[in-house]
């Protein structure tokens, strides 16, 4: 694991995904508004018998030396609220943040907390630099979480998925350290 785990924010706890976190993610995966903006914005077609195989798969193939998402929980009521993490991105051919959470978790700040934390322990343990990010362009929340961890918006791509061309977002290391410093 290329992170120290568990990645622990003043709300959140961030931790290597598990069998534990499938009903809230297939719960999330089922919602039309938490999907409108994955893909082509359909929500998972998948039985529950067939989306947990292949969520079990998906964990038994993660490699623990890359990277990878992480389970986001708040510590308060200890609930799943959705995933943050870096991975390897076919669409990007490049490292990508990501991140997606259930509705109800929508409007807390809680995207902003996770993937600071995630991009201040990529840039504290691993040599990883830039790290690119995408978004829908009609997910005016996703653009604002990218903007205040402090990403530039640096081409379009056309995303077959959706048809639409979609906008890419990328940050450095210094880049970043300059956001986190203006905070404090």
């Amino acid at each position: 694991m290329i992170l120290s785990l568990p990645v622990i924010t003043p709300r959140l706890l961030l931790k290597k995904e598990s069998l534990n976190d499938f009903e809230r993610f297939f719960f999330m995966s089922k919602d039309s508004d938490a999907m409108q903006y994955i893909g082509d914005g359909s929500i998972y077609h998948w039985t529950k018998k067939v989306a947990y195989k292949k969520f079990r798969a998906r964990l038994a193939r993660q490699d623990n030396n890359k990277p990878k998402n992480l389970a986001v929980y708040t510590k308060e009521k200890n609930l799943y609220i959705g995933w943050c993490g870096i991975r390897y991105s076919k669409f990007l051919a490049h490292i990508e943040l990501g991140y997606s959470y259930c509705t109800d978790a929508w409007h807390n700040g809680y995207a902003t907390e996770a993937a600071s934390a995630i991009l201040t322990e990529i840039y504290r343990l691993t040599d990883i630099d830039p790290i690119m990010a995408c978004t829908h362009p009609k997910n005016i929340a996703s653009i604002h979480v990218l903007e205040k961890l402090g990403f530039a918006y640096t081409s379009s791509k056309l995303s077959r998925a959706s048809g639409l061309n979609i906008p890419v977002y990328r940050i450095d290391r210094k880049a970043y350290e300059k956001t986190i410093t203006a905070k404090i």
